[in-house]
Order: C-alpha cells, then sequence, then structure tokens
C-alpha cells in the first residue's frame, strides 16, 4: 500500500498554498490530481492577452519493498511548473506548461538506509487547450456560468533511461514517463459577485515507453469553491480525486500500482500585478 502525502502552492499573478493529505492507495503515479490544465485557465481571457502561472509541488509516496521483505521503499518528488496561457480567441485557451523536478528514491529499514536514485531536470511537457463551448449572465441574478471542453496531452520529455552504477533507475524515480498522455475534458464555472466554483472531469490514457512500461489509464475530477471579497485577495476549498487503473510492464499488471486517491485543497490567492 502506498501513503502519498502532496503539498502544493500556486501562484496565479498571485501566490496560492495549499495542503493536500490523501488517503492510503495502491498508486504509484500518484503525481497528478484533478484539472492537468493550468488554474489561470480557469477563465476566458481577452483576445490575445498572455498570462503566467507558477505551482510547487512536493510530493511523498512510500510503500514495501518487493525486492527485499522488511524494507520501505520511499520516494520524494519536488516539482516546480511554470504554465503559459494564451487566448488567440475570448472563447480558447491555450496553455503550456513545463515542469522542472526533483526526484530522490531512499530504501529504509533493518538499519540499512539507503539512497536508490536522485535525479533533477526537465519533466513531461503539457500542452492542453480549452475552449469555452458557452457562458451566459443572469443579470438580475448577479451571476454568470460558462462551460468549457479540454483537451491535450504529455509529450515524453522527461528522461525516461536513467541509471545508477549500471542499472537502470526504477521506473516511478524516472523524470518522465517515457510515453504520451493524451486526455479530454468537461469544465464547468459558476460564479457570483465575490463567490465562484467549478467543476472537472478528465479522462487520460498512457503510450508504452520504449522499456515496455505503461502508466494505467485514469479518471480525474475536481470541484472548488472560491471566495473573492475584492480584486487582490481570493480563498478557495477544492476537492480532488483520481482513479487509475494498474500500470502494465511487459503487458502484465504492474504490483502495488493503480487505485483511487482523494485529496483537499485549501489555497488562499493573492494579485500582486496592478491591472491583472
Amino acid at each position: 500500500m502506498l501513503a502519498p502525502r502532496l503539498l502544493r502552492t500556486a501562484c496565479l499573478l498571485a501566490l496560492p498554498a495549499a495542503l493536500l493529505a490523501p488517503p492510503d492507495a495502491r498508486a504509484c503515479s500518484v503525481c497528478a490530481c484533478g484539472d492537468p490544465l493550468a488554474a489561470v485557465a480557469e477563465t476566458p481571457g481577452n483576445r490575445g492577452s498572455l498570462r503566467l502561472a507558477l505551482e510547487a509541488e512536493t510530493l511523498r509516496v512510500t510503500s514495501g519493498s518487493e525486492a527485499m521483505a522488511g524494507m520501505t521503499d520511499e520516494l520524494t518528488q519536488w516539482t516546480l511548473r511554470p504554465s503559459l496561457v494564451w487566448s488567440p480567441l475570448p472563447s480558447l485557451n491555450v496553455v503550456a506548461s513545463v515542469p522542472v523536478a526533483r526526484k530522490r528514491m531512499d530504501e529504509t529499514g533493518m538499519g540499512m538506509d539507503s539512497t536508490m536514485s536522485d535525479l533533477s531536470g526537465l519533466g513531461d511537457v503539457e500542452l492542453g487547450v480549452r475552449w469555452f463551448a458557452f457562458e451566459s449572465v443572469d443579470f438580475a441574478a448577479r451571476l454568470r456560468q460558462s462551460g468549457a471542453l479540454m483537451a491535450g496531452t504529455s509529450l515524453p520529455t522527461g528522461s525516461n533511461d536513467a541509471s545508477r552504477n549500471g542499472v537502470r533507475v526504477d521506473e516511478h524515480g524516472q523524470l518522465g514517463t517515457g510515453g504520451f498522455g493524451p486526455y479530454l475534458g468537461l469544465f464547468y464555472r459558476l460564479s457570483g459577485d465575490a463567490w465562484s466554483g467549478f467543476a472537472t472531469l478528465t479522462g487520460r490514457w498512457r503510450s508504452e515507453s520504449s522499456h515496455g512500461y505503461r502508466y494505467g489509464e485514469s479518471l480525474h475530477w475536481a470541484l472548488q469553491g472560491q471566495w473573492q471579497p475584492g480584486s487582490w485577495f481570493a480563498a478557495s476549498l477544492a476537492l480532488e480525486g483520481r482513479s487509475a487503473a494498474a500500470d502494465r510492464e511487459q503487458g502484465a499488471a504492474a504490483p502495488n500500482t493503480g487505485g483511487l486517491v482523494l485529496a483537499t485543497t485549501p489555497a488562499v490567492h493573492f494579485n500582486v500585478f496592478a491591472g491583472a
């Protein structure tokens, strides 16, 4: 069983902070919950506008060692993920996310603690679009709602061939997945004067790497409410989840992978640029 913990902070022309504490799950590939697009892409932009988001993430996963009984494998990951959002049309957001990560794998227990790998560098770049198919405003009720379609893919830009002492690093210690990760999803947003909320549902499939490993297909969802009393501050609370099939290695199900991850994410946002 894996016990992941995630601490995420994001900057949407701002500095949001979040704490994530999901329950136990059988999922080695728990690095992505919720909406694969950046938070800055949640609303339509002005034609030709360019926006920036910055997200920092820390992830820790532990599981019993498959190589030696009584030992524990521990993966710690730190990620800095800048994202650029371009709106060629008011109803269309194009998003590019470029993660830079550090992954360290340790084996602990029985007085024989050791570091199995420690890698840093570029991860898998994400490219996506969000098209706002409808938007309506009820002036009497002071409500606005919008709905969007999402599509995109991760690219195998992160290294998947790292080795240590002549032995290939464990699949989940690699900086990249070694394959593509296309996804499709739906987005809905409802907002008033000082509050707003949104929901997303996204399905993702993974292609196989050159080493015969394929991460399991997954379903992601998120619900978030936000309170914004002024133009410079907002507070939000989100419930995110991911349900994944087991990974596949050389065509067979990989042990201790797949399962359900749930996360609650409180955050605060500060607008640090006047007029943004």
